[in-house]
C-alpha cells in the first residue's frame, strides 16, 4: 500500500506509522500536493498542524485532490479538531477518517493500522450463516436503560456462550454506558466512511473495533453516541446484523423524533421502551407506543422501578416485554462508584437478578424459533 504521509519532521513519521508500512512525507503542504500528483497513493494521512489556513480552505482541497476512492486520515491538534469534524459534516466530504486529538502515539499507530488494515482480521472469524437480532432501546429518561445494559447482556452471554452478543452506546446526550465501560478508544464514529455502503462496512471486522468485556469473550461494547445520518443507521444495523446474534442499542431519550431514530424503529427486530412503573410514565408510553404503531412499528414496554408488591397496570393492547423492580440509590451509586457490575457481585440484588434471568428464558425462545 502506498501511503502519503503529511508531516513536518520526516524522521518522526516511523514512530505513527505501522510497523511494516512505507510511506513518502510531504514536509510541507505545498508539497503534499506536488507528490499526491506524482505518487498517486492509495492512502493519505494528514497532521492538521502542518496548515495555516482555516480547515474550511484547506481540507476541501486536499480531499478534491485525491481520488475519491482514496481515504484520507486525519491527525487534527486540539485546536482543530472541533472545527474539521464541523467542516466535514457541513461539506459532506467523504472518505475521511478523523482521530481523536487525545491519542498518544502508540494509539495514533494503532488506529490507523485498524482504519488501512495493517492489523489481521481473518474472515472467517466473525462471519456468521445466519443474521443476529437487533433491539433498540429507548425511554423518556431515568428508566434504567443504562443499568440494564451493563447487566443484562452478561447473563445472556453466560447463558448461551456459542453466541455473540454487542451493546452499541448511541446516546448522544448522556452516553453512560461508555462512561461506564470507557469506551471513548472503541468509536464507530472513527470509521463513519466505512458507512457509506453496507458492503464496505460488512467488510471491516467490527469485533476489532469494539471492546471485548472482561466478564464474557463473547460480549462486545463499542461507543456510537453520534449524529448519524438515517442511512447510515441502517447500513449500521445490516453490518452488525452479519457478525453478531444479539444486537442491543441503547439510543437513550425517544425524543426528539429524528429521521435516525425513525430508520431505527423501523430497522430494529424488537424496540423496547423503558418505562417507570408510575400512572403517568404508564400513560405517556401507551400514547407514544399507539402513536407509532399507527406508522407500521410494534414497541414493548420494558417496566422498570417496580416496587415489591406495587400494582400496575398497562393498556390491554400493549405488549409487555419484561419487568425489572426497584434497585435502591444507594445500591446503584456505589455500583457506579466501584464500577461494579451488579449480577458479578458476590451478593447481587436477587430480585432484580432473577427478573432478567426470566428475560433470558424468553430470549432463548425468541432465538429458538427465528433460527428454527
Amino acid at each position: 500500500m502506498k501511503i502519503l504521509v503529511c508531516y513536518p519532521m520526516k524522521s518522526l513519521v516511523k514512530t505513527y506509522m505501522p510497523a511494516s508500512s512505507e510511506a513518502l512525507v510531504a514536509e510541507s503542504s505545498e508539497d503534499f500536493q506536488r507528490l499526491v500528483y506524482l505518487y498517486q497513493p492509495d492512502s493519505a494521512v494528514i497532521f492538521s498542524e502542518m496548515f495555516t489556513t482555516p480547515a474550511w480552505v484547506w481540507l476541501p482541497s486536499v480531499r478534491s485532490s485525491l481520488p475519491k476512492q482514496v481515504p484520507l486520515i486525519i491527525v487534527p491538534l486540539y485546536k482543530d479538531e472541533s472545527i474539521i469534524k464541523q467542516v466535514i459534516e457541513e461539506l459532506l466530504l467523504e472518505g475521511i477518517y478523523l482521530l481523536s486529538a487525545q491519542l498518544s502515539q502508540e494509539e495514533i499507530r494503532s488506529q490507523i493500522s485498524l482504519i488501512l488494515g495493517f492489523i489481521e482480521e481473518t474472515v472467517g472469524h466473525w462471519e456468521r450463516k445466519s443474521e443476529g437480532l437487533v433491539y433498540s432501546l429507548l425511554s423518556y429518561g431515568a428508566a434504567g436503560i443504562t443499568t440494564f445494559c451493563i447487566n443484562y447482556p452478561i447473563l445472556l452471554a453466560k447463558q448461551h456462550p456459542d453466541r455473540s452478543i454487542v451493546v452499541l452506546d448511541m446516546n448522544r446526550a448522556k452516553p453512560d454506558l461508555t462512561r461506564f465501560f470507557k469506551l471513548q478508544h472503541n468509536q464507530l464514529a472513527l470509521f463513519r466512511p466505512d458507512f457509506l455502503d453496507v458492503h464496505t462496512a460488512a467488510k471491516r471486522n467490527w469485533r476489532s473495533i469494539c471492546k471485548q468485556s472482561i466478564h464474557r469473550p463473547n460480549l462486545y461494547y463499542a461507543h456510537a453516541a453520534s449524529l448519524w445520518k438515517s442511512w447510515e443507521i441502517t447500513n449500521i444495523i445490516a453490518a452488525f446484523r452479519m457478525q453478531f446474534d444479539y444486537v442491543y442499542i441503547d439510543w437513550g431519550y425517544c425524543f426528539p423524533e429524528t429521521e435516525a431514530m425513525q430508520r431505527l424503529l423501523f430497522t430494529a427486530d424488537r424496540n423496547l421502551l423503558f418505562v417507570r412503573a408510575d400512572p403517568f410514565s404508564i400513560e405517556s408510553s401507551n400514547e407514544w407506543i399507539r402513536f407509532w404503531r399507527e406508522k407500521g412499528v410494534q414497541c414493548e414496554v420494558m417496566l422498570s422501578h417496580l416496587d415489591q408488591g406495587q400494582p400496575y397496570r398497562i393498556g390491554e393492547d400493549i405488549a409487555l416485554y419484561g419487568i425489572v423492580p426497584r434497585i435502591s440509590e444507594s445500591r446503584l451509586m456505589e455500583s457506579q462508584r466501584s464500577n461494579s457490575v451488579l449480577v458479578e457481585e458476590f451478593f447481587p440484588p436477587k430480585l432484580y437478578i432473577s427478573s432478567l434471568r426470566e428475560i433470558v428464558k424468553a430470549e432463548y425462545g425468541v432465538r429458538k424459533a427465528v433460527s428454527g
